[in-house]
């Protein structure tokens, strides 16, 4: 008789882009893009303060614990105990319950904005209905298994997240290209007023003028966007050779989120002073501005 075959085993490209789903949000974008020239350095201290040094522990311990189920619970039990476990692994996914409404009010104001009409997204009927129909089919598609759960996540990724992300890149470097200018290289209206009284020359700031809390709270709300590196640790087992294999993801996704937030934000701050873009509508305002420039509008 024939052995059962096991279960179809989970590949680097598979978590890798579920990681990224777990942290990039293009929604992002715009709080990061109305920042001007200094979003380099915000989105550089992020990467380099936060990003890199947890997506190398996340890459160590779910390597050198993926035997033993891999994940934040596992990885504070075998520290700290496992009524410390417990509370890490509930405070992840605390935040999730938080965290997740924020995103799907996002999607639902940008399907009313591409399918439907743009006046929805300032309905909380329709945006509570869309936030109802998304966590049911979430959790339907989970309760259908790992694998099922896993593709529908990466194709979402691919086509929901990355897909817009390189298509605004790549609109956004046509438009330079061509000869438009750069909307973050010139400076702030106001900023460029109280130059011109002091007899300096106004130019775009690569370094931020941080005064007070304001700035700091800033500063962690752009770290908060790359929280969430460590969330698929828990499949690291799934993985053929955990070992290797959950590294090299963790490098992937790495590479994947710091690319899209760093030059998505870019593409949208060519396009739109940084005094006109709307944090919620930022994005669709530099799509609609990009494809109409390009004749692709629709």
């Amino acid at each position: 008789m024939a052995d059962k075959p096991g279960p179809k085993k989970m590949t680097v490209f598979t978590l890798s882009m579920m990681t990224v789903a777990a942290v990039v949000s293009l929604r992002g974008l715009p709080m990061m893009a109305k920042e001007g020239l200094s979003m380099i350095f915000y989105i550089l201290f992020a990467a380099i303060m936060f990003l890199i040094p947890a997506s190398l522990v996340a890459a160590e311990l779910g390597g050198a614990l993926s035997d033993r189920g891999g994940g934040v619970y596992t990885w504070v039990k075998e520290a700290f105990g496992s009524r410390w476990g417990f509370m890490a692994i509930w405070l992840q996914w605390i935040q999730n319950v938080v965290w997740y409404p924020t995103v799907l009010g996002f999607a639902a104001g940008a399907l009313a904005y591409c399918f439907m009409d743009p006046k929805l997204a300032d309905n909380g009927m329709y945006t509570g209905i869309v936030i109802l129909v998304c966590y049911w089919a979430a959790t339907f598609i989970t309760l259908a298994g790992s694998n099922i759960a896993s593709a529908v996540t990466k194709y979402g990724v691919l086509l929901g997240t990355i897909l817009p992300g390189v298509l605004i890149i790549v609109l956004g470097l046509l438009w330079l290209d061509q000869g438009n200018p750069a909307q973050f290289m010139l400076p702030d209206t106001a900023v460029a007023a109280a130059a011109r009284l002091t007899g300096e020359s106004p130019h775009a700031r690569l370094f931020p003028h941080l005064s007070g809390l304001g700035s700091v709270a800033f500063l962690a709300g752009i770290i908060l966007l790359f929280a969430g590196v460590e969330v698929h640790a828990v499949h690291a087992n799934e993985l053929e050779n955990p070992a290797k294999q959950f590294p090299a993801s963790m490098f992937v996704a790495a590479i994947v989120i710091f690319t899209l937030f760093m030059l998505g934000s870019l593409a949208v701050a060519v396009v739109i002073p940084a005094s006109r873009i709307g944090l919620m509508a930022g994005l669709m305002q530099a799509f609609e501005q990009l494809l109409n420039k390009f004749h692709l509008g629709f």
